[in-house]
């Protein structure tokens, strides 16, 4: 039986990011389609699972030194495994230990997830801005080690894949040779939002400061003359963020926030919501975006807008300020038959894009290119 091995630091049931839910959605279809799949990552919690939907589960401990994260052993499971793929996301120490202690004949993939992957310093003027002097010079060196070994784990990968076409350039200026590999959609059945009765405005993701959360709070409180309910969901993971979230729902009657969603009752929020907002710095490709495309709803986004998808594409808005996010916001709100046509095309545009199934027969292709005596 064929063997694909997932090596990343977290897995679903830890930590319910965007890089974890795209490895899991594709950790389900390799073992639907008759793979022996593994997975390889940090749980230290009591009684973790030793295996989930017919995967197997090796839990590795959690706060190892930073500098080596069970590189041991990762490389003795990988040795005992002896897989016929390994495959890595994201960019941390992880991609070095998958990409350089993996058997000489297994096909190794690395698949990039945040925009800056690829990099080694495009991280640190976010450490500088945010973080005290100790931390800056506690962290700085660390951040700089580990991506650096990252990057050169990811370039040894046979296969090297981006989300964009936007990182696929990207990846190439900075010496790789990537493919396009689009994220994946496990559900294409969501039904198109009729766009009819009080509007809600969604914000999802990580509370972190690159996401800038404040940024919504600001946009709520703009806009309280409207019949809008703004929702945040999302797991707090900066503790300066705490107390102004507090705060805004403390003085906003119009914006609610509604903590750590778990994946299978977020498509109740974004089955409610008539417009996502977008308010990072920077991203890969989110997969709040292809969620709310694959329901009908039209993304805004201030600064992120990949391969122009929101305005070339029409599937949204785009704006690179507070005052055209909020005149942007006030236009889709207004108009509903806007975004329903809006919507029509994102749909539309998702089931085709991101679709699970024909994103694992293209990753099948790619890896029998590599490997050709491999089982079909």
């Amino acid at each position: 039986m064929k063997r694909i091995v997932f090596v990343t630091r977290y897995q679903l049931l830890r930590y319910t990011g965007g890089a974890e839910m795209q490895c899991w959605m594709l950790a389900k279809e390799f073992k639907r389609r008759g793979w022996d799949v593994h997975y390889i990552s940090e749980n230290s919690k009591p009684n973790a699972a030793q295996e989930l939907d017919g995967i197997t589960l090796h839990n590795l401990p959690e706060g190892t030194p930073w500098y080596d994260i069970n590189r041991k052993a990762v490389g003795e499971l990988l040795q005992k495994l002896n897989p016929d793929v390994v495959y890595t996301r994201v960019f941390s120490l992880y991609v070095s230990h998958a990409m350089t202690l993996a058997p000489k004949n297994a096909v190794t993939i690395w698949a990039s997830a945040a925009a800056h992957d690829g990099q080694v310093t495009t991280t640190l003027p976010e450490i500088w801005q945010t973080k005290t002097l100790p931390q800056r010079l506690a962290l700085i060196p660390r951040v700089i080690y580990a991506r650096s070994k990252a990057r050169r784990g990811a370039l040894k990968a046979k296969i090297q894949l981006a989300q964009s076409n936007e990182q696929l350039i990207n990846l190439k200026s900075w010496g790789f040779s990537p493919v396009l590999l689009r994220n994946s959609l496990e559900d294409t059945f969501a039904k198109l939002h009729d766009h009819d009765g009080p509007c809600s405005v969604l914000w999802v993701g990580s509370i972190k400061k690159w996401k800038r959360p404040e940024l919504l709070w600001e946009l709520a409180r703009r806009c309280q003359d409207l019949e809008c309910q703004f929702v945040m969901a999302g797991e707090l993971q900066d503790e300066l963020s705490k107390e102004p979230l507090a705060q805004a729902e403390r003085e906003l009657s119009n914006f609610h926030y509604a903590g750590f969603v778990s994946p299978d009752q977020i498509c109740k929020l974004y089955d409610k919501a008539h417009v996502l907002v977008s308010t990072s710095r920077a991203e890969g490709f989110p997969n709040t975006f292809t969620q709310a495309w694959l329901r009908g709803i039209p993304v805004l986004s201030l600064d992120v807008n990949p391969d122009g998808l929101l305005t070339n594409g029409g599937l949204g808005a785009h704006a690179t300020d507070m005052d055209g996010l909020e005149q942007k916001l006030r236009n889709l709100l207004a108009n509903p038959e806007l975004r329903k046509q809006i919507g029509q095309r994102a749909q539309e545009f998702a089931k085709k894009e991101f679709d699970l199934q024909a994103n694992v027969d293209k990753l099948e292709e790619l890896i029998r290119a590599k490997n050709p005596k491999l089982p079909g």
